[in-house]
């Protein structure tokens, strides 16, 4: 049985809200705020937003992560325009499906934060279309997230990925058609990662961290692009012993 704890709507133009069964639904136009605290299992959450400046976040006021957790989630976001914001902390073995289309978007995301396992083979899906928009991905604590698999698709420029993972396993692939834009990816935990990223552009700043303890990480690298003496294409790619830190 899915049991909605609490969910706080500041809407300031029009809304749709439906709920059957275990389902929850929110279309939004501009300049509107969700505000979301959902605990339970087996449920489905839709969230749609249309419009510049909306947010989807915890408790009004409080600056936090909105809150779903239980198992077999399955969340789709969808915003459509820029300046939004995105603030999500996600617990438990969820499907993720989140599509971004716009500018000026900031998304920032923890996925099983502190909470041992409770992610156990999550399927995350992010594809994003726009340009300077800031991506902050926690991915688990402590090994927590077994058997994740997290796909990015991103096309548009000026772009910021930030991604960090501390997971006993996971699978991570970016697909990625930008120009000017970084991706730092940072992964550590026990059993090893395994990351590709296939795509084109020019004058990137990748770096790529990866140190599990069992000394089983990948990466596999198919990029078209290229770089200036002035504007210089970098990649830097670190992977270290027993979990020994190091960096670019």
């Amino acid at each position: 049985m899915n049991r909605l704890k609490s969910i706080k709507l500041s809407l300031l133009s029009g809304f749709m809200f439906g709920m059957t069964g275990l389902g929850i639904s929110f279309a939004a136009l501009a300049d509107n705020e969700v505000y979301i605290d959902q605990i339970g299992s087996g449920g489905s959450i839709v969230i749609e937003q249309d419009g510049s400046s909306n947010l989807v976040a915890g408790e009004s006021g409080s600056g936090d992560k909105m809150l779903i957790s239980g198992a077999d989630m399955d969340i789709k976001i969808s915003a459509l325009g820029g300046s939004n914001s995105i603030l999500g902390n996600i617990i438990g073995s969820s499907t993720l499906n989140m599509n971004i289309d716009g500018s000026t978007n900031a998304l920032t995301f923890n996925v099983d934060k502190d909470n041992a396992y409770g992610a156990y083979g999550g399927d995350y899906q992010i594809d994003i279309e726009g340009s300077n928009n800031e991506i902050d991905w926690a991915f688990g604590s402590n090994d927590t997230a077994l058997n994740a698999d997290v796909d990015f698709g991103l096309t548009g420029d000026y772009n910021d990925f930030n991604i960090a993972v501390d997971v006993s396993d996971i699978v991570l692939n970016w697909d990625l058609v930008t120009d000017n834009s970084t991706l730092n990816y940072t992964a550590t935990g026990y059993d090893g990662h395994s990351a590709t990223i296939t795509g084109d552009g020019d004058y990137l700043d990748i770096d790529i961290t990866q140190s599990s303890t069992l000394q089983a990480d990948s990466i596999s690298i198919d990029f078209d692009g290229s770089g200036t003496s002035a504007t210089p294409a970098t990649i830097c790619i670190a992977q270290s012993d027993s979990g020994t830190a190091t960096g670019c």
